[in-house]
């Protein structure tokens, strides 16, 4: 009989995993691979989007603000954009740059305020989504996240809009879910997974 762990068991498991790992002496290299692999996608998808939404950092997440402002100055017309939380437990996403104010929500997120002077509400042409895990089923591939179910309530949102956009989720192999996991009928799939080793799609 196969066992199954909680999906709660799984995440904090992959989350302390995560936060030991962002301190080991193996962490800078393999973060180097995945700007490799980030600048590879950015260079080869990127020319086709005008707007590329990703999430500040936050508990041990990537920082690719750096790599993302590069992409941006290549052609003046591009926009970086961050989510922000809504009342409905959705995400809107807002225009920012360096000088953009930030407010922090009630997660502890950094978020770009709506109210200031040039920020500007813009649905994104692609999503860059950390992932805690991730997992190829069905030949597509699939996300844990913390468990509130923002981003599959979005991407479900904006697919129903017909607006088209990649979803790329994105971490480390070592965060592929190799136990027995299924997502769950609510769970949005995404278009890709960027880890350190490269693209992973179904």
């Amino acid at each position: 009989m196969l066992f199954r762990s909680s999906i709660n068991q799984i995440r904090q498991n992959l989350l302390h995993k995560r936060s030991e790992f962002i301190k080991s002496p193996s962490f800078p290299a393999e973060f180097e691979h995945f700007l490799f692999h980030l600048g590879d996608f950015l260079k080869k998808k990127g020319g086709s989007f005008k707007s590329l939404a990703f999430c500040w950092p936050y508990r041990d997440e990537l920082d690719l603000r750096a790599r993302l402002l590069e992409w941006q100055k290549e052609q003046p017309d591009r926009l970086l954009l961050l989510p922000k939380v809504k009342s409905d437990k959705r995400l809107s996403f807002y225009t920012w740059s360096t000088s953009t104010p930030l407010i922090r929500n009630s997660y502890g997120i950094d978020e770009p305020d709506p109210m200031a002077k040039g920020v500007i509400e813009k649905i994104p042409d692609c999503i860059l989504i950390p992932c805690v895990g991730w997992s190829i089923q069905q030949n597509q591939c699939w996300r844990l996240g913390y468990g509130g179910g923002y981003f599959d309530r979005t991407l479900l949102d904006l697919k129903k809009t017909g607006h088209r956009f990649q979803s790329v989720g994105i971490g480390f192999d070592w965060q592929q879910i190799n136990e027995a996991w299924s997502p769950k009928e609510h769970d949005q799939p995404l278009n890709l997974i960027l880890t350190n080793s490269g693209l992973k799609n179904g």
